[in-house]
């Protein structure tokens, strides 16, 4: 039977202690977590942190000198800031609710992606301290409406129906290739909640294997979320990440690496331009799969605030972390494990630019890139004309010919195929 501590049940008491006595202190301070200030703009808020702080130190004496130091600085607001962001907190008591609401639902992905018994205090650790990383200038402004919105997300069930792997089929342009789908659960430091994964198995081996283990390789993952807005659903899309940067370059692979380019017959250079073929053949399988669904409206942030210091600071302790462990004689009695190792930590420590522009400017380039595949889609706002995402609309396809490209409209086949199975189903 699956246990939590009664101090880690999902309830507005332990939300609220956990995240005032440990979350906003590693923000204020650490040295480690990503920096931010807070702005609390109720005085009933405050009272209510002070009376938080007060509870939490007369169980723990270490803490007392530290609630003095948060609540001098709550209480200090913005003073004297010019760089660090600020969160403004306008009504504290929706925005612990919907905190608690999504530890609620990530107590369950956690049960659901580990099978384990026990709920440990890490994960309600993580939850807080790393949904922030999700977060617009705008969410900083408004962080009440964007928890809201990820505890939305976090209860939509639209693609629950391929949380089993599903098979799609065989694509012509991916001769003897199967492809399937699998709805998954992302981590609390992704970009979302949810990750659509898309698979590809050499067919023959597929078919013939007798061993457990099949080839296979996973194109970039898609990280969304869908939630309702005036009555309609709007997929919010926050990555589109290749996970496969340490796989073996076996044949299924090089097969892959390949056949990729035919994404690319009779597209314009100006649509070429700094796209990886993968990631659209996997964006447009989401895309289809959203139009079966009958969801045309799609957002993708443009800008994310705490990123590029929560990655400078990850890489200084990967870095940190692996100097201390590979001393001169561990390098020389180890050496294999070493450059395997070493290899890892240069694939894992990519520099934040690069890192800030691929969730950027690259991912806003493949919309770019979709909205050529799916012509009668446009864009209905650019970043910072109301917040900081492009939201575009892509209708339902009434016509594939309405698709531009050969291996799209494929892709686009065998996900209808899909969906007239689950009807029949139904």
């Amino acid at each position: 039977m699956r246990k939590i501590a009664p101090d880690l049940k999902p309830t507005f008491e332990n939300v609220s202690l956990e995240f005032i006595a440990g979350t906003i202190e590693d923000f204020l301070f650490s040295k480690h977590e990503v920096n931010f200030k807070f702005d609390f703009r109720e005085k009933e808020a405050l009272d209510f942190i002070q009376k938080q702080l007060n509870k939490y130190a007369s169980k723990n004496d270490f803490f007392k000198e530290n609630s003095k130091k948060v609540m001098k600085a709550l209480q200090e607001k913005t003073q004297n800031n010019d760089t660090t962001p600020v969160l403004v907190v306008k009504d504290y008591k929706k925005f612990f609710e919907f905190l608690r609401q999504i530890y609620e639902k990530n107590i369950e992905l956690y049960f659901k992606r580990t099978e384990d018994m026990d709920f440990p205090k890490y994960e309600m650790r993580n939850c807080f301290l790393d949904i922030w990383l999700r977060a617009t200038p705008v969410d900083f402004n408004n962080p009440e409406a964007f928890l809201e919105k990820q505890a939305k997300m976090l209860k939509d069930t639209t693609f629950n129906k391929f949380d089993k792997e599903t098979v799609l089929g065989e694509p012509p342009f991916l001769k003897n290739m199967i492809v399937t789908v699998k709805n998954n659960i992302a981590r609390t430091w992704d970009e979302a909640f949810k990750q659509m994964e898309i698979v590809i198995y050499d067919k023959q081996k597929m078919k013939y294997s007798n061993s457990s283990y099949v080839p296979q390789y996973m194109l970039p993952v898609i990280r969304y979320g869908i939630y309702e807005k005036d009555g309609k659903k709007i997929c919010h899309i926050g990555s589109i990440q290749n996970l496969n940067v340490r796989t073996e370059k076996n044949d299924l692979y090089k097969k892959i690496n390949r056949k990729k380019y035919t994404v690319n017959d009779e597209v314009p250079e100006e649509y070429k331009d700094r796209i990886e073929p993968k990631n659209i053949v996997a964006l447009s399988v989401f895309i289809s799969m959203l139009n079966k669904e009958g969801i045309t409206n799609i957002e993708i942030p443009s800008m994310y605030v705490l990123d590029y210091e929560y990655h400078e600071k990850r890489n200084k302790f990967l870095i940190d972390r692996f100097n201390n462990k590979w001393n001169p004689k561990m390098q020389e009695d180890e050496s294999k494990w070493y450059e395997i190792e070493k290899d890892i930590l240069k694939t894992s420590c990519a520099s934040p630019d690069l890192v800030s522009e691929i969730k950027t400017e690259r991912l806003l380039k493949n919309f770019e890139r979709a909205l050529y595949h799916f012509p009668k889609g446009k864009v209905t706002s650019f970043p910072d004309d109301a917040d900081n995402y492009l939201h575009i609309n892509i209708p339902v396809v009434k016509n594939k010919e309405d698709i531009n490209g050969k291996a799209i409209r494929e892709m686009y086949d065998l996900v209808g195929e899909v969906y007239k199975e689950i009807e029949i189903e139904r």
